[in-house]
């Protein structure tokens, strides 16, 4: 870094701090007058200044939301008191956010942090009671969001306040455990680890929190190079300061420390009375099924509650980014409640907000301004593997899909190091990511590949790079130039090609990792390491461990299951001043399922706030997450393996569902306009004078108070093609509306969409009515569920809903939208979904579906069908448990794959 960029760093960083000590928000003279003082003391010329004052301006723009949190009443007894926080010396959590500070994460984040985790620290129990306790609870975070961040932050505060024991347990792999510890080395035992000692000798090497002066440092018993031993004798009683364990959730590593916790050196009639804050890191995977004899589900849960058990006080805490995790699913009546009842977060439930600037799945699939610049889709890689693939399958050959990928990542790795020679990019480390197999074998084939393919066009770099015009030198650099004209000629930060020739004449070239768990490899990010590295793997990249500086992935796989595809989507994360080089490679199926986990997190999420704000309890959350659609696809891909009966709480409040597929035959598609006409003809007497609607719905054709059995009769004679979803199943939803909603929901209103201006023509239907059409594409040789047939897939653009914002406001008065709207005067759907007293409604689409030839200029066929869209408000009232006799078939039928996971 050039002296400039540390004074940039050095100033924006202070000045930044001093705002946080300011009331109020920052203002212009404020500011002005902050960068006028340090550019008369540090002699400052002006472009320094307007560079300060942006990177300041960057950093006071990122906020946090509050974490939404549900607790139960009954059990929650208030000890973090006012005058408790003021007693305690907080000499862990002052050290971790003093280091915390020097890591270039804003400020906001830093007070987030602290104010979340002094929610959770009140929330578990507390370490000086005299009376035993066994608290639960979840935090549900993001993937690649922070979640480390939040439990350093509480085991630090944990410490200060008197807790003895501190376990982590992570995944099943050792490279993440190792992972772990060397962040918790860091962050809070200030040194690196040595298993069986604490403290300071002349063999210390002190790290991270450690540097600080009089700095205490805990005992550990596990290492960056080992897990715990085969026979531990430490005795807990007898070493002073905390205890860090950082453990897999491995059938034997679980047993070597019940059988610590229980041995004679530390327990009571088998139970230690030392506080005991157990973290279970990545809480969904502690229940998934492996197949591994030393992972198999039911011996983890067993294990862990084994370990609960062994402490008279203990406070344990499930991290998950997946909020339709196994750990909310009870098992089927027929089956062991005891299997995960223990693990249930019966005590508290935090859902974590990510701050403003974290690329999630919103950001790289919802985002109207982006995500179609950072996906591409992959359609040429079957040839070189099939998508499903069995064991022995070889790799003979690499697509030129992933060819370009490398390249990008070369490209993109250039322009982030022009970014740090101007100070801009901090971290010096970028990686890309492939992930094509879960075989290891697979894995392994592919990346000889991949490094010849990386020889073959780092030797035309090295030979043509420097050279004027080098594109015209080499078919490779020719290739490469075309991908920089593609990809990168509009970035943020206006580099030119001449430019990035010349950072990658001084590139190191970058080293191809198999990782896996038979290779012997793995990544490395320290000083001497390499800075660039192509990382090539399933499983372990899958689980938890951050690939720094990730840029550029390559994700070719079939997994339907949300729980595994959220995890595998390593790509997430914190990418400031290069989120423009950000690329992913992906199924077009991969690209529609992300979306999909993505509205239905969000959807979760808006419910555990909205459950809040009624003082509602986990127990309630977990039953909605039972009861939702998308914890059935979490729970079938294992279940089905085994049997052929579920017993599911099935139920469709609280969300919008839209026929974004639709039959294709047309003896159904005139079915469909013939009741659509029959049905409007039967309520024409209920239709809302266009005076009554808001102002912005006028356009629209609406009609009120339809009695609930006259729309559940509709709905049951429309012909909703499967591809839709478990709701179009008429067995499961219109049950669902008769025996679940229709008591809460006697009334609907029911609304027939209407664009403000004709584009398309009119429909003219045989009793009178006449109908704008709005216009849809036809997705051309991408059905939505391969497995059905006569499947017209829709969209109002690629991978985005069919219906336009704001429909689910549909239905309210006047006063009554206007009383919704927020302070930016919107109304946002969700929002409108729950407003008090909001009916369902019922939202038809007159549709001009057009096929579309290879320029996405000319239509080539028009067909006009009908398409329609639900709003439920959420019901109040929990749904009866109702028996579904399903089997595999059912449920592929319906979009969910059972497919294994695990890593042979």
């Amino acid at each position: 870094m050039s002296k400039t960029a540390k004074k940039i760093e050095m100033v924006a960083t202070q000045i930044e701090k001093d705002s946080h000590d300011i009331p109020g928000d920052v203002t212009k003279d404020w500011l002005d007058e902050q960068l006028s003082d340090f550019a008369e003391d540090l002699n400052l010329d002006e472009q320094t200044v307007e560079e300060i004052e942006a990177e300041v301006r960057r950093r006071i723009a990122i906020t946090v939301g509050e974490a939404s949190i549900l607790i139960d009443p009954e059990d929650q007894k208030e000890w973090l008191t006012e005058d408790r926080i003021a007693d305690t010396e907080w000499k862990f959590w002052s050290r971790y956010a003093d280091y915390f500070n020097t890591k270039g994460i804003p400020g906001n984040v830093l007070r987030r942090t602290h104010s979340d985790t002094n929610r959770i620290l009140g929330l578990i129990g507390d370490p000086l009671s005299e009376k035993p306790f066994r608290r639960r609870g979840m935090v549900i975070g993001d993937v690649q969001a922070g979640k480390t961040n939040n439990y350093t932050a509480l085991i630090n505060k944990a410490a200060d306040v008197g807790y003895k024991l501190i376990i982590v347990l992570t995944g099943t792999v050792e490279d993440l455990r190792q992972q772990t510890q060397e962040r918790l080395d860091e962050d809070f035992v200030g040194s690196i680890s040595h298993a069986g000692s604490g403290g300071k000798d002349a063999k210390t090497r002190t790290i991270g929190v450690g540097r600080k002066v009089g700095a205490e440092l805990p005992f550990c018993i596990t290492d960056q190079n080992d897990d715990i031993k085969t026979n531990p004798r430490y005795r807990i009683s007898g070493i002073n300061g905390p205890i860090l364990a950082v453990t897999k959730k491995n059938k034997f590593m679980l047993e070597r420390l019940v059988h610590w916790l229980r041995s004679d050196v530390n327990s009571n009639e088998k139970m230690i009375s030392e506080p005991v804050l157990l973290i279970d890191d990545e809480a969904d995977n502690a229940s998934v099924n492996t197949g591994e004899a030393d992972e198999d589900p039911k011996t983890i849960n067993r294990l862990i509650r084994e370990v609960i058990h062994s402490c008279k006080k203990i406070s344990y805490v499930a991290y998950t980014a997946t909020p339709f995790a196994n750990i909310f699913i009870h098992p089927d009546s027929e089956g062991d409640t005891s299997d995960t009842d223990d693990l249930f977060p019966k005590d508290f439930l935090v859902a974590l907000e990510p701050p403003n600037n974290y690329c999630g799945a919103r950001f790289f699939f919802r985002n109207d301004d982006r995500s179609e610049k950072i996906c591409e889709v992959i359609n040429d890689a079957d040839e070189h593997l099939p998508l499903v693939h069995r064991s022995g399958t070889a790799v003979e050959s690499i697509p030129g899909s992933l060819k370009e990928a490398i390249r990008v990542f070369l490209l993109a790795s250039a322009v982030k190091d022009i970014r740090r020679k101007k100070g801009v990019i901090k971290k010096t480390h970028d990686s890309m990511l492939i992930n094509m197999s879960r075989l290891t074998s697979v894995q392994s084939d592919i990346s000889p590949h991949v490094d010849a393919y990386l020889d073959e066009i780092w030797g035309a770099i090295q030979l043509y790079i420097r050279k004027p015009r080098p594109q015209e030198r080499s078919s490779n650099l020719a290739a490469l130039f075309d991908d920089w004209n593609k990809h990168y000629s509009d970035l943020d930060g206006q580099e030119s090609w001449r430019e990035v020739c010349d950072s990658l004449g001084d590139m190191k070239k970058p080293v191809v990792v198999t990782v896996h768990s038979k290779s012997g490899d793995s990544l490395i990010y320290e000083d001497g390491g390499p800075e660039k590295q192509i990382a090539v793997g399933g499983l372990k990249l899958s689980r938890g461990l951050t690939l720094e500086g990730l840029v550029v992935s390559y994700f070719y796989r079939r997994s339907v299951m949300y729980d595994s595809l959220m995890q595998m989507g390593r790509w997430y994360g914190y990418r400031d001043h290069y989120q423009d080089l950000l690329k992913l490679w992906i199924t077009s199926e991969s690209l529609d399922w992300y979306a999909h986990i993505s509205e239905a997190s969000d959807n979760l999420r808006e419910q555990a706030a909205e459950m809040q704000k009624k003082r509602m309890t986990p127990r309630e959350f977990g039953l909605r997450v039972q009861a939702s659609p998308d914890a059935l696809m979490v729970t079938a891909p294992n279940k089905m393996r085994t049997a052929t009966t579920m017993t599911t709480r099935m139920r469709f409040d609280d969300r919008l569902l839209q026929t974004d597929c639709v039959y294709s035959d047309s003896g159904r598609i005139e079915d469909n306009l013939k009741e659509f006409v029959e049905f409007l003809d039967s309520i024409k007497d209920r239709r809302i004078p266009e005076s009554d609607l808001p102002e912005v719905h006028r356009q629209h054709v609406g009609f009120e108070d339809v009695p609930a059995s006259a729309v559940i009769d509709c709905l049951n004679k429309l012909a909703n093609h499967p591809s839709c979803g478990f709701w179009s199943e008429n067995d499961l939803f219109i049950k669902f509306l008769k025996e679940g909603a229709s008591e809460e929901f006697p009334f609907w209103d029911v609304f027939v969409y209407q664009p403000k201006q004709e584009r398309e023509g009119y429909w003219d239907g045989s009793t009178g009515w006449k109908f704008r059409k709005i216009m849809r594409s036809v997705v051309k040789d991408d059905p939505k569920n391969p497995k059905n047939q006569d499947e017209l897939r829709l969209s109002r653009k690629r991978n985005k809903n069919i219906v336009d914002p704001g429909v689910e406001a549909f239905g309210l008065t006047k006063t009554e939208y206007e009383a919704a709207l927020n302070e930016n005067g919107k109304l946002p759907d969700a929002a409108a979904r729950r407003t008090p007293n909001k009916k369902p409604v019922l939202i038809f689409h007159v549709i001009n579906a057009c096929e579309f030839d290879e320029s996405g200029k000319n239509r080539v066929r028009e067909t006009t069908v009908l398409g329609w869209a639900i709003s439920i408000p959420p019901l109040s009232a929990p749904q009866p448990d109702v028996l579904w006799s399903v089997n595999i078939d059912w449920f592929q039928k319906y979009g969910a794959e059972i497919t294994v996971e695990a890593e042979v």
